[in-house]
This record gives C-alpha cells, sequence and structure tokens, in this order.
C-alpha cells in the first residue's frame, strides 16, 4: 500500500463508489464542461457567502465552481477516496493546516502556491500553518480560534455562579447548576472532532512537563503518550466527568452523550437545556444567529488546573490538487478570493470567525468569550497539540463512549492511542 493512500487515515476506498458516480461521466463530458472546476469539503466548511462568491467569480469569468460535500465525519474517507493515487477527481480540496499536511500526506499531491500575488498579504500564521517543507500549499481565509469552556454568562449572574479556575471548583460547579434543574454541559461524544478538543485541552500541560513532546511524538515511535504522566492524569479527570451517575445516566451533560450530535447543541444551549460546552469562541455568534439572547462567555478548561487557552492553528484551508487538469482555472479563483472587496464581503457574513487570515482585513468579528478566554488565558495561548502531532488516533470518541459506559479504562485509552501510532509508524518503515 503506498504512503499517501495509508496516511489520509487508512480510510482509502470505504467510499470508492462516489469516485464512480463523479468519473462515470467520461471524457466527453468533462470537455464540454472544461469551465468546471470541482472544490471537495465537508458540509459545515462551506457557507453562504462561499457560495456567493462563487457565483460572482462564474459570473466574472465564466468559471462554475462545483461543490462536493460530505458530513463531517465521512470528510477523510471520501477526500482519501478522490486523492489517492494522483487522481485528477477534484481540482480544489479542505484540509486542516499544520502538521496533518505532511502526516496525512497533503504535501506531496497538493500544488505549490509560494510565488502567487497574494502571499505577501496573508498573515504570518496563515503562511507558517499552510506551509510545508519550505513551501505554502494552503490558500487560508479561515481565522485562528481559542477553545475552552463556552459558560452562559447571564445564568451564571443570574444564580451567582464563578468562573472557576481549578478542576475541583469546575466539578463544585457542575454539581451547583444541576441543583438548579438544568444539565451544566452539553456533549456529543458521538462525533469525532468534537472528543479531540477534551484531549487537546491536555496541550498546555504537555507542553509544560515536556516541551518537546510534538518533535519526540513525530520523529519516533519509541517515545509514547504513556511517557507523558498528564496525560493520563487528564484522561482520568475526563474519565470521571464522562462518567456514568447514580442512576445510570450522565451525571453532567446532556443525554448520555451518544444521542446527542453537535448540531444539536444550538438548540439546547439557547435554550438553557445546559449552559456550558467545550467549543471554539466562535461558537458564541452562531448561538446569537441562532436566536440566543444571552451572553456567553469562556474560560480555559481546567483540566489539572489548567490556566490556559488552547488555539486552533487556523482552522481550514484549500488546496490545489497538482494533478488538476483545472489548475489555472483554480489558480484564479485563489485570486478572485483574495481581493480585498472580497475579503472584507467574506469576513463581514463570517461571524463565527474571530481573526482574519489576511492582513488589515477591517470586517473581521470577534466575541466577547474570545476576549474572555484570553483575558483568563495564564500564558501565551498554545496550537492544540492535535493539529501538529502526527498519527492521532481517529477512534478516540469510541474510547469516549467507552469512558461514559464504563467499557474502557484510562490505561486502555493510552495504549490504543499508542498501537495506532506503532501501526502507522511501522507502515512507514515498511514502504
Amino acid at each position: 500500500m503506498d504512503k499517501i493512500k495509508r496516511r489520509i487515515l487508512l480510510l482509502v476506498g470505504m467510499i470508492a463508489g462516489a469516485v464512480m458516480l463523479l468519473n462515470g461521466c467520461g471524457e466527453t463530458e468533462q470537455e464540454e464542461e472544461e469551465k468546471t472546476i470541482t472544490l471537495l469539503a465537508s458540509q459545515n466548511w462551506i457557507k453562504e457567502i462561499d457560495r456567493k462568491l462563487f457565483l460572482e467569480f462564474e459570473e466574472q469569468t465564466g468559471i462554475k465552481v462545483e461543490l462536493l460535500l460530505t458530513p463531517d465525519d465521512g470528510y477523510e474517507a471520501l477526500a482519501g477516496t478522490y486523492l489517492a493515487g494522483g487522481s485528477s477527481a477534484v481540482d480544489i480540496f479542505m484540509f486542516p493546516v499544520g502538521q496533518m499536511i505532511e502526516s496525512t500526506g497533503i504535501d506531496k499531491i497538493a500544488l505549490d502556491l509560494s510565488g502567487e500575488s497574494w502571499v505577501d498579504n496573508m498573515e504570518d500564521w496563515a503562511l507558517k500553518e499552510g506551509s510545508c517543507g519550505g513551501k505554502l500549499l494552503g490558500f487560508n481565509t479561515w481565522g485562528i480560534d481559542y477553545e475552552g469552556i463556552l459558560y452562559n454568562k447571564t445564568f451564571f449572574k443570574e444564580n451567582h455562579l464563578e468562573a472557576p479556575d481549578t478542576w475541583e471548583e469546575f466539578l463544585a460547579l457542575c454539581d451547583q447548576i444541576r441543583r438548579l434543574g438544568t444539565a451544566p454541559l452539553y456533549e456529543s461524544i458521538n462525533t469525532s472532532w468534537h472528543t479531540r478538543s477534551w484531549v487537546a485541552g491536555l496541550t498546555p500541560l504537555m507542553e509544560e512537563e515536556e516541551p518537546f513532546f510534538r518533535e519526540k511524538l513525530n520523529k519516533s515511535m519509541d517515545y509514547k503518550f504513556e511517557d507523558l504522566d498528564c496525560f493520563a492524569e487528564g484522561l482520568e479527570q475526563i474519565r470521571q466527568l464522562l462518567a456514568p451517575g447514580e442512576n445510570g445516566g450522565a451525571r453532567y451533560y446532556t443525554s448520555n452523550g451518544m444521542a446527542d450530535d453537535f448540531e444539536g447543541s444550538y438548540r439546547y444551549l439557547t435554550e438553557r437545556k445546559a449552559v456550558m460546552m467545550f467549543t471554539y469562541s466562535a461558537y458564541a455568534a452562531e448561538l446569537e444567529s441562532y436566536g440566543s439572547k444571552d451572553a456567553w462567555g469562556m474560560f480555559p478548561v481546567p483540566l489539572l488546573d489548567n490556566r490556559t487557552a488552547v488555539s486552533n492553528g487556523g482552522g481550514m484551508a484549500k488546496f490545489i490538487n497538482k494533478h488538476s487538469q483545472n489548475i489555472d482555472e483554480s489558480r484564479k479563483l485563489f485570486e478572485f478570493l483574495a481581493e480585498s472587496e472580497n475579503l472584507e464581503a467574506y469576513y463581514s457574513a463570517r461571524k463565527d470567525l474571530v481573526a482574519a487570515a489576511f492582513k488589515n482585513v477591517e470586517s473581521v468579528h470577534t466575541t466577547d468569550a474570545a476576549r474572555e478566554i484570553l483575558e483568563r488565558t495564564e500564558k501565551e495561548p498554545v496550537i492544540m497539540f492535535t493539529k501538529d502531532v502526527s498519527y492521532i488516533d481517529p477512534n478516540m470518541y469510541q474510547y469516549f463512549q467507552g469512558f461514559s459506559d464504563g467499557t474502557c479504562s484510562v490505561e486502555q485509552f493510552v495504549r490504543n492511542c499508542d498501537a495506532y501510532r506503532e501501526e502507522m509508524f511501522g507502515d512507514g518503515e515498511k514502504e
């Protein structure tokens, strides 16, 4: 099995029929649609403003942008299917910036954008996180955001509650909220990307224990998660948080966490069926758009009494498939999106972003939650390790479910994560 197939999360072929649907039209139809470029993305990464700008691009250039969208938890499998083996099935695809560019083999299939006209206008962090091997690969219009515990400030004020600084205070706060008749936390442990947030919350503690833990984990399978004491200690606190209560149901969060998906959080939090959630700070603006009238704040997740915020490192970028037959058209799209007036329109509409990837954007929003977590953070926010450490086990959500129903121990969790890394490193050595 070649390296790129293997490293795009070992899921190549799971949705192979999708490729046949795209390619089954034959070369004749592709020739008739020479002015169409295809863009592959997860459904929640494309917003209305994206669609509006794509239509304006088509009106201006005659080049149509055809969207290929997939559910969030199916995206990595579909991306692997489309991109493996030098396929030209898609022209542009979206993917997280950071270390995953290299660890998944994206650097082998993405076009070098270093010489594009808009590069000098990008923020330094966007250039750094979108680059690999000295080459800029990702066109980023996302923004840096921060993750922590979002909380309903209005509810807290009404009930004389205080944001906690320690884990003990956090659990005591959860008990107070339960006694007030609502769920303390909304949690969806059936969603793979969201469960990683809890583990990523340990990043400041991991850096404090071993400043070079990222480099060590990326260099060799000989260095393991089990070598970091705080990893197991933090997981034990998460296990206790997710463990069933006296009557078998969830003690601190909604339902049992497996029936509730991320989309349900908007209704639960707006209706005060839950008043906290581990999420990103821009989520507060999304709640406002959903209809929430409450004020929302945020504090760093206090695992092991942590007081430092974590950063997402820059979100999702767009990459051009270097095997595309529409490279010039794809480059024109990036040039169009990078024009000043289009950036202003984009960030004006993207109220879920609290920072811009391009310089001098005036319309970018921030939230009170973003401001508060930065005020509360004890040290400079650190990029979550799940963005720049290779071979993060994609099945973490299943281990969280095991925490919830009592079938997974912390030792098993850590062992599984290290076993996955060993498998991935071993696969690389065989090639």
